[in-house]
């Protein structure tokens, strides 16, 4: 049997790496060469949320990031997936999104993403992708997604439809709900064309390909519920509220993982 102070001091340890991970001083190649590309050189950059920073206080205390705009959005022909590996016992995986083939879109029109679309300085978003671990765990993606008025109800789906139906039409859809939270989360070098919809944004997904194309791993019940969190906060779709709900949570040692604990003590630095 092993000596209970080795376990403590393997416990620490494991804790250490799990509390240290996300801000290790990580330069994100990728990040800095669009903001050195004279091409690619807006002021501001669309990024869509769809994990933890969904909650805006994970991105206000705990990340020290002050977005200038915020909404639900959704992003089609995604899937949600739990395939960031973390620390077993403590905090045991991490959300991505994954693109999803066209032939599982055509059989499964749920394939979606909800999630929160941010407006960043050229700071701020360098800092998600320092706090996000980019390129090690994570990697860049591009995407489009559909900002909305979130009601708990349908909204997102809703708006989804109406975008889909009209860019069908060969019309431009690049436009955002009426909202004072939601003005101008275009990058400001954006230019629409006749084939554009929603709005183009980057977010994140496995940096792995093993990863990708691995099982996902449950996370911690304290994990998923900031990303419950912050669903909430947005008023997002019922049904994919119900989903994360729904989620099955892995085993961790500590309580039900420390993700909450480690958010509480952030806004306590903020008050004091």
């Amino acid at each position: 049997m092993m000596n209970r102070s080795f376990v403590s001091m393997y416990h620490l340890s494991l804790l250490s790496v799990a509390l240290l991970l996300p801000f290790l001083s990580i330069c994100p190649t990728s990040c800095h060469a669009l903001a050195n590309n004279p091409k690619l050189k807006p002021k501001t950059y669309n990024y869509f949320a769809f994990g933890s920073n969904m909650a805006s206080s994970t991105m206000i205390n705990l990340r020290n990031i002050s977005p200038l705009a915020s909404s639900a959005a959704i992003l089609p022909g995604h899937a949600l997936r739990f395939n960031i590996p973390g620390v077993p016992g403590v905090e045991p995986s991490s959300a991505s999104v994954e693109p999803t083939n066209s032939d599982a879109i055509e059989k499964e029109q749920e394939v979606v993403v909800h999630g929160v679309l941010y407006k960043l300085t050229e700071e701020d978003f360098a800092t998600i992708c320092q706090t996000e671990g980019v390129p090690l765990a994570y990697s860049l993606h591009r995407c489009r997604v559909v900002p909305y008025v979130g009601d708990g109800k349908t909204a997102g789906e809703d708006a989804l439809r109406r975008t889909m139906s009209i860019s069908t039409e060969g019309g431009n859809t690049e436009t955002m709900p009426a909202d004072e939270n939601n003005s101008s989360l275009k990058t400001n070098n954006e230019q629409p064309t006749k084939n554009d919809w929603g709005v183009s944004a980057f977010t994140l997904r496995a940096a792995r390909k093993k990863w990708r194309e691995g099982e996902d791993i449950p996370p911690s019940q304290s994990y998923l519920n900031v990303l419950i969190r912050g669903a909430k906060e947005f008023v997002l779709d019922e049904s994919y509220l119900q989903k994360l709900e729904n989620t099955p949570v892995g085993k961790t040692w500590i309580g039900n993982g420390l993700s909450e604990e480690m958010l509480r003590m952030a806004e306590q630095r903020k008050k004091s």
